[in-house]
């Protein structure tokens, strides 16, 4: 392979890199205290970072609303990583030895332009329609695309660049490739007829090729986005969850072990309880984790009936919004509406699955109940705005807006309880 080919495999090694961006930030209007000043919020449709509201009447606001299709949109991405998938097959297939320069060049060359297209795509999903978790997640898998672009081409040059090598030790979308094998593609020769070099060629392509099928299976709505995020913040609800349960329970234990032990077995030696070295909690303690517990099990109650309402199934909804004289009119939300409102939801379900981890840590003896306490009533203020934008979901569907009655109340019931165990 002559100068001229490495040079533009080079060459595409920093297009690549320059492809890769930093992923969309979850940026949303911070969501009302009252179910009214959140229909006012989407009645006057504020600005992304919630700083500077855009008055419109709702009718010019409809008609003016961007057509977007994330189906169709996400059929074409897919199509498109199959395209570089396609591409990468051939230009690893020419740089086998003996390469020849004149064809590598023409398949590096035509990888690089779909490589342009791909960035091209993906920087022109408009973020307010298509929702800002959906616009992160493809942003994400992208980059994982020209990284492990970047990657295979780089295996190819006699001299790789450094850059590349440093971002294999550090990218988690390459996990399934050892540091060490990049370590030791760091100082090993790139001349073709070395046998581990086939092979590590065969990884780099594959790396690629899982990047890419990946990419394919990317969501279609911002709404499949935060499904996906859901599942994972479920499962560290359910974690906490059992810690505190565990930990209740291995303070039962130790009630019962503590008559039955002198710390002294029948030979005289002192037992072993380093299993049971946390501290017991006073019974006020207990009390309190078993509440505060029944405020995590409500609260993953809340989760599963947002995924069920508001995620697991497509939206068409109508609210009612009040007009200036008192009047109201039937508003079909439209898509930039339900986009951010599942983006709130999301970013509000985060801050819960945050502070659950958080109360679970805090409830181990000695506890700052004062601390432990300002957790719970923001988790509760968490639970409230998860429920505002789910009722704009179920609005008009009595049993569920009953739940959510239910929900606060019970939730305020704990917190009462609390309150009360600490006077």
């Amino acid at each position: 392979m002559n100068a001229e080919a490495q040079l533009k495999i080079r060459g595409l090694i920093q297009l690549a890199l320059g492809y890769v961006v930093e992923p969309q930030p979850l940026s949303v209007p911070a969501v009302p205290e009252t179910l009214d000043g959140l229909i006012e919020q989407l009645q006057n449709g504020l600005n992304l970072n919630g700083s500077e509201p855009v008055v419109a009447p709702v009718l010019a606001r409809e008609s003016q609303e961007e057509v977007w299709d994330g189906e169709s949109f996400g059929n074409r991405l897919a199509g498109l990583g199959k395209l570089v998938a396609n591409d990468v097959t051939k230009v690893s297939l020419a740089c086998k030895p003996p390469a020849e320069s004149k064809t590598v060049i023409g398949m590096v060359e035509a990888l690089g332009e779909t490589c342009f297209r791909l960035a091209g795509f993906v920087d022109s999903i408009p973020v307010k329609v298509a929702g800002q978790t959906y616009k992160r997640e493809v942003q994400i898998l992208s980059n994982n695309i020209f990284e492990a672009v970047a990657g295979l081409l780089n295996a190819f040059l006699e001299q790789p660049d450094e850059r590349v090598l440093q971002l294999q030790n550090k990218n988690a979308a390459l996990k399934g490739v050892s540091q060490g094998l990049s370590r030791n593609n760091q100082g090993a020769s790139s001349e073709s007829g070395s046998g581990a070099n086939k092979d590590f060629y065969l990884i780099k392509t594959g790396i690629v090729w899982e990047a890419c099928e990946i990419f394919e299976k990317a969501s279609r709505s911002n709404r499949e986005a935060v499904a996906k995020k859901w599942g994972d913040m479920m499962s560290t609800m359910e974690d906490a969850i059992a810690e505190v349960k565990e930990m209740i329970d291995s303070n039962d234990e130790k009630d019962e072990l503590k008559g039955d032990d002198d710390d002294e077995d029948d030979s005289g030696n002192e037992s072993d309880d380093s299993w049971n070295d946390d501290e017991k909690m006073t019974e006020e303690e207990k009390q309190l984790s078993i509440q505060a517990n029944s405020h995590l099990k409500l609260t993953r109650l809340l989760l599963k009936k947002l995924q069920q309402r508001c995620l697991d199934t497509q939206q068409v909804a109508k609210i009612v919004i009040p007009s200036a004289n008192s009047q109201r009119s039937d508003v079909t939300l439209q898509p930039s509406d339900l986009a951010r409102m599942w983006d709130q939801l999301y970013e509000a379900a985060q801050g819960i699955v945050a502070l659950a981890d958080e109360i679970a840590t805090s409830l181990y003896s000695p506890q700052d109940q004062a601390v432990l306490m300002t957790l719970l009533r923001q988790l509760s203020r968490k639970n409230h705005d998860c429920i505002l934008v789910g009722r704009l979901f179920v609005k008009g569907q009595a049993d569920q807006e009953q739940w959510m009655d239910m929900c606060e109340a019970q939730s305020k019931k704990i917190l009462d309880a609390i309150v009360l165990l600490q006077s």
